[in-house]
Formats: C-alpha cells, structure tokens, sequence
C-alpha cells in the first residue's frame, strides 16, 4: 500500500524502526523488563517493541513503491492498555515551528479505521508539581544513517495531540453516517446532537484552555512515534473569550463559557455500538465519575462580587445523572484565581450516554467586569472564498468547508439549497467563488486574540472506502496485503482527478483589538505544506489556493 503519499502528513512512509541507541534508552527497557515504574515522559521506542516491519511492493503500471506496512499493524497502540483513561489539562496551540497548525477538522484520515475525518488538536500540558499532564508527552528516538555514520538523538514532544472523529461530511455508499450526514445531520461522536445549520459549539479553537480525558495512545504511523489522547471521551473547553448574554431574569452580563461534552463514541475503532466488527474496543464511561476545575478568566469585580453559574443542555445530550458545580471565588494557591469545580457522576449509568452542556460562569456584580477589563465588541462578516485554481478542472469539486470564528464553527455544506448537502451545493459545484455571508459577533479584552479559520478537502476516490473498517492488529501476511489491495479499488492511476482527499489549504488568522482599529476588511490567502499523492493530476498544493474574504468591524448593536 502506498501509505506515503496515500495518508499526507497523517500517515508516512517508515522503511526502519528504531532502536535503542543511548543510555538513557538502555536503562528505561531494562526497568520495563524487571516491571519498575518508569517516570516521566515515556520514550518512542516503547511502541516498536514487540512489532516487526511489514514490507511490501506496490505496482500500478510503471509505478512501483517500498512500503512499510507495519505501521499501520497497528497504526495506534496504547501506552498502557484500553481501559486505562489519561487525563490532559493545558493550552490549545498550534503546532510548533509548522505550517501544518492542526487545530482543525483533519483532511488526510487513513479511511480503514473512520467513518468521518478527525477533529484535531495540540496541547501545550500545564506545569504541575507532579507532573501529571507533563508526563503525558513522548521522547521521540531517532536514528539516521549519514555516509555510514549512524546519528541518534531524542526530543521531547513539546505537546499531546488530540482527536475525535467529527461524524461528520460522509456520503459514500456503505457508511453508516452517509444518510444522516447527507441531510446535514451528525452521526454521533464529537458532533452528537449537531442538525443542519446548527454551530458546531462543543470544538476548542487556538488559545482554549482544555480538560481532556481519552484514551492515552501510540500513533505509530509517524515514526518515531508521538503519544496522543486518541479518541477522547471527555473535552471540557474553556473559552479564551468571554461570551455577553442573559444570566438571570432580565439581567445581562458578562460570563466565562465553558463547554463540555462527554460520550463513549469516539470513533469507528472505539464505541459502544452494536453490529460493529468483533475488533471494535467497547468504551466503559461508567469506569469512572469526572470531575476537574475551571478557572474563571474574568477579574473578580469586587470583594463582595459572588461567583455564580448557569448551565444550558444542548441537543444530543441524554445524560441521567446530576451534575453538581461548586464555586470557589477565591482560588486555593493564587486568591485571585476563582473557579468552578464540575462533578459529573458516570458510575452505573449506561456507557451509551452523552453529555452535552455548557457552562457559563459569571460575577453577579453589575455586568460581571471589573472597573480595570477594557472591553471590545466586534461584528464578524464572512463574506466569500474565492478558488484561485479549481481544484478539479473536468468535472464538479466536491467540497467539504469548516469556518470557525472565535470558536464557533460552522460547516459550511450545511447551507446548500438542496436536501442533500454533500451531493449538491458546494458539496458538488463548478463555482470558483462561494459566498459565505456568515456574521458572528465577538467580545474581545484588550490582550486577547481570536481566530479566523477556513479549512477542508476536496473529496477524491478515497472517500468511497471511509468505513470499510480493517483490524489493526491484523497480521503480515499474504491475506493482510490482498484485502488491502481489494479495497481500494476506486485508486487507480488512470483517474483524471487523483485519488486522494486534496487539501484545499487553510487560513489561520488571529486578531486582537490593536490590529483591528477602527475596522479592517481582510483578504486572506489560504496556506499549508503540498501534499503529493500517486496517481496522475493531483491537487496538493496548498498555498495560495482561496481567497477568503471577511471584515471586522466594531459592533453598535
């Protein structure tokens, strides 16, 4: 299989494993072996040990390619086992000194083990004396051979990755999310709930502080591998922006949002559904009860100022139990560091249950800011993307678009003048330019910075095969290579519009209140890294693909 160029920057080729070359690596193996608890964070090596190399040829007329299959035999291996549940707090970041910002709905998803594609993110892990969220990073062992000379050297992963496959823009024969998502309505995991035209709310953006609980994994499919909460079961998001609204009676203000949203289905290899294949990993969310604290991001107003909280129940959400919030307006550690602590009890409730709220949490003290926020309030226009270079040239693209502005997104296909989404409007269109017309309002502290984006694919010949699901712990051998083969039989080398997803570049664009002035209209011109793939015309450039066209401009309303 042709896992290079087939997967982009999700899945590459790996014609080596590595191997313990310091100290360091020779010392943390022997401990695995006499059973010693290993601190810190964990090495890359750990998730080779125990798997050999699957190589293989791929030929398609002329073309012929090296592979290694072992890293998808399996492409994600758990750090400790499927029952284990890892705990994650810390800052949503982009990823370091890239291109490739991953905050975003992934278009490159190795389609035997999704329905949908991914919702990705990274986190920065907070510090703690213990360093319990810290541990959760990777030392990447890597090893290079340069005229002979073999090189190693280990990195400390600066962040843990995060995903949650959306349920979301699937329309190919035999998926089970194709009829619902056709109509522009969620097939369940992290979008549960989620009707056509709805905002998506439950997504962190850049600068979310999150709470992640999940299962604590290998992605062996980038060696040197890199350890990821992957699926999670649990996202508590804590907005980098507050939110104005009506807290109680008449009485508007001003309030921290909190969203959390809680389920065991977490994608085609991990849930709690019925008439999934046998290798599928059932998600117990009744091993546990949740709880976690919030910080308030607002300035306490006065001594006198109570901490209060409202919580609102979105669609999707089918939780029996009671949650009980508590509030502490003076933080434990830094008196000026107020917050919530969230108990949600899961013990002897079904594991099929999902929780699905948000949280507001606010000062009753006039409107809930102190005399020292200076605030801004921003109206958000969206207007249009412009194609540079179609991204098909001899027949419709078939487009699937997210737009996210300070962490509301909107799936962009919902909005077509058609009951079916993914078949018809931008989901099947000759249009260079798509009008957009999407306001968001937006309330911004001095300081603060929120995000612009627009991402998505061009769906090609492997959205045909999402869901045509493949046990990971399937072994080398002559059968593994001919299902693999069987199954992709919409890849060939004689298609006119590639085989591959095509990315259509991404804009990521921050603002805060001083580039934004008095108002400011923006054209933007989509980025990211080319993505090659093997069959003829294909379409990976990114950079400088769209156009996305949008203005900022203070509110009055």
């Amino acid at each position: 299989m042709f896992l290079g160029v087939f997967f982009g920057m999700k899945f590459i080729t790996a014609f080596a494993y590595w191997s313990i070359v310091t100290l360091i690596l020779m010392t943390h193996a022997n401990a695995q072996q006499v059973g010693e608890v290993v601190r810190g964070p964990r090495l890359s090596t750990e998730a080779e040990a125990g798997f050999s190399p699957c190589p293989d040829t791929i030929r398609i007329l002329m073309f012929k390619k090296k592979v290694d299959l072992g890293v998808l035999l399996p492409a994600w291996l758990p750090v400790e086992n499927y029952d284990h549940i890892a705990v994650l707090e810390g800052t949503v970041i982009p990823q370091p000194n890239s291109k490739h910002i991953d905050t975003h709905v992934s278009p490159s998803d190795f389609p035997y083990h999704h329905y949908t594609h991914d919702l990705t993110f990274n986190v920065k892990p907070d510090i703690t004396p213990d360093n319990r969220y810290t541990n959760l990073l990777a030392l990447q062992v890597t090893r290079s051979e340069e005229r002979g000379v073999v090189k190693s050297d280990t990195i400390l992963k600066e962040y843990v990755h995060v995903e949650w496959e959306t349920g979301l823009a699937a329309n190919n024969e035999g998926n089970v999310c194709a009829e619902l998502n056709k109509q522009g309505k969620s097939c369940g995991f992290y979008s549960s709930g989620h009707e056509r035209k709805d905002v998506i709310w439950n997504w962190p953006t850049l600068g979310d502080w999150v709470h992640v609980e999940g299962l604590w994994l290998w992605d062996r499919g980038h060696p040197p591998a890199r350890t990821e909460i992957h699926p999670a079961r649990l996202i508590a998001v804590r907005r980098n922006i507050p939110v104005f609204m009506k807290l109680k009676a008449r009485k508007w203000g001003y309030a921290t949002r909190i969203d959390v949203f809680a389920s065991g289905d977490g994608g085609a290899m991990n849930n709690n559904r019925t008439d999934v294949p046998e290798f599928v990993h059932k998600v117990k969310m009744s091993n546990k009860d949740y709880k976690f604290r919030v910080k308030q991001i607002l300035p306490r107003p006065s001594s006198n100022s109570k901490l209060m909280y409202r919580i609102d129940t979105r669609k999707g959400d089918t939780y029996s139990g009671t949650v009980a919030i508590v509030s502490y307006p003076v933080g434990d550690i830094n008196p000026n560091d107020a917050f919530v602590e969230i108990s949600i009890p899961w013990k002897n409730l079904p594991d099929t249950e999902v929780f699905a709220r948000t949280i507001y949490v606010y000062w009753d003290e006039g409107d809930g800011l102190a005399s020292t926020v200076v605030m801004n309030k921003y109206k958000v226009t969206i207007e249009s993307m412009r194609f540079k270079h179609r991204k098909e040239f001899i027949s419709k693209a078939e487009y699937r678009i997210f737009l996210e502005v300070g962490g509301d997104w909107l799936f962009l296909n919902d909005f077509a003048d058609s009951e079916d989404i993914l078949d018809d409007g931008i989901g099947k269109t000759w249009k260079r330019k798509i009008k957009i017309n999407q306001e968001f309002t937006v309330y911004l502290p001095a300081g603060k910075q929120f995000r612009v984006h627009l991402g998505g694919w061009e769906a090609d010949g492997v959205n045909d095969i999402f869901g045509r699901l493949m046990d990971q712990y399937s072994p080398c051998n002559a059968e593994t290579r001919k299902w693999m083969m069987d199954n992709l039989d919409v890849i060939s080398p004689l298609k006119l519009k590639g085989c591959l997803d095509d990315h259509i570049g991404e804009v990521h664009a921050m603002h805060s209140a001083t580039d934004i002035g008095d108002g400011q209209s923006y054209s933007v011109k989509s980025d990211g890294l080319k993505h090659k793939e093997i069959c003829p015309f294909e379409s990976g450039k990114q950079k400088n693909r769209f156009v996305l066209k949008y203005t900022i401009e203070p509110a009055t309303y």
